[in-house]
């Protein structure tokens, strides 16, 4: 018997729309359940979080490793971009961090006494002496030579320890400064933070390790990890002392003391010598200074002398030619004729 042919039949539509929901479920349900079970498995990982432990080897070194990344330095943010723990929320207030230097400069009487009160100075504020050099010769009076020193006081008696220092003598130059480390320390302190768990979780996984290559990875990494810590609390303490003690460099230095006045004979002397001396080199230092001009002068007014004598004894003949009357020649009218005198001989005639 032929089947009807007109439309198909409502239980076979609700069946067929069953079956493609049925369908389309089966694999959803299959994605969330894959999901859930990554999220329950420790570090992100599908297999066994302990290395060696329901995992094949190299399961467990990639198991090591990614518990290593979970524990990185605090920029490495976690896989969700969560701020580490130990970070301070975005909106708060760091606590202020100064850091105080300065450096002054004082000219004292008497070098050892002035560095003894400094001393003692320093020792009443609570602070410590960081360094204390003298120079010249201290072992008489103490009045020439200079001191070096480097104190570390509390910040809130770096001022008045400044102010006193300078009532020691005569100021000779201040310089003080204060810098912000507040980011600086917040950012030490929360690598220290991050590292030290990481270097925890190693140590739990090199706890359980079961194989020795899993167990030389985690110490390798444990080694390095270790050695970055003990840099960055190093850089933590050195941090910590600069702020919590001023760093002051002190310098000082004697006063010029005059020099007592000679009386005497010897020292008259002495002091007509040493004008006598100054007189000699003032001199010299006027004809150095002439010297240069008298040599231009000379230049100019030799070959003028010259050229002037030259002129004048070419016309000296010419003038007796003409003062000199010619032999024979009558006197001029209303002049009488030389007569010689008795004792006088008679000029040939020319």
């Amino acid at each position: 018997m032929t089947p009807p042919t007109g439309p198909a039949h409502p239980t076979h539509r609700l069946h067929r729309i069953r079956l493609f929901a049925a369908a389309l479920v089966l694999p959803l349900s299959l994605v969330l359940i894959a999901g859930c079970g990554a999220d329950r498995l420790p570090g992100g990982a599908s297999g066994g979080g302990v290395p060696g432990v329901g995992a094949p080897k190299d399961q467990g070194s990639s198991a090591a490793d990614e518990a290593v990344a979970g524990g990185g330095l605090p920029e490495n943010l976690p896989p969700d971009g969560d701020a580490p723990a130990n970070a301070p929320p975005g909106g708060a207030t760091l606590t202020e961090q100064i850091v105080r230097t300065g450096d002054i400069s004082v000219e004292v009487d008497e070098i050892t006494s002035a560095a003894n009160r400094l001393t003692a100075l320093v020792s009443a504020a609570g602070g410590s002496i960081g360094s204390d050099q003298r120079y010249g010769p201290l072992a008489g009076d103490g009045t020439n030579g200079s001191a070096d020193l480097v104190v570390r006081v509390p910040p809130d008696r770096f001022e008045d320890l400044l102010e006193t220092i300078s009532e020691l003598g005569e100021e000779l130059s201040r310089a003080v400064a204060a810098d912000d480390v507040s980011t600086v320390v917040a950012d030490v302190d929360a690598r220290v933070a991050s590292l030290q768990n990481s270097v925890n979780r190693l140590l739990a996984l090199a706890a359980q390790a079961v194989s020795v290559s899993d167990l030389i990875a985690i110490e390798t990494e444990l080694s390095a990890r270790q050695s970055e810590l003990e840099s960055l609390q190093a850089q933590q303490r050195a941090l910590a002392d600069q702020v919590s003690l001023a760093t002051l460099s002190v310098r000082l230095t004697a006063a010029s003391q005059p020099e007592p006045e000679e009386t005497g004979f010897l020292a008259s002397l002495n002091n007509g010598w040493n004008a006598l001396l100054f007189a000699g080199r003032g001199l010299v230092s006027i004809i150095g200074l002439l010297l240069p001009w008298l040599v231009l002068l000379a230049l100019i007014a030799i070959p003028l002398w010259f050229l002037i004598r030259r002129r004048r004894s070419s016309a000296a003949p010419a003038m007796a030619d003409v003062d000199m009357p010619a032999a024979g020649a009558a006197p001029p009218i209303g002049e009488t004729p030389s007569v010689p005198a008795a004792n006088e001989p008679a000029r040939p005639p020319e």
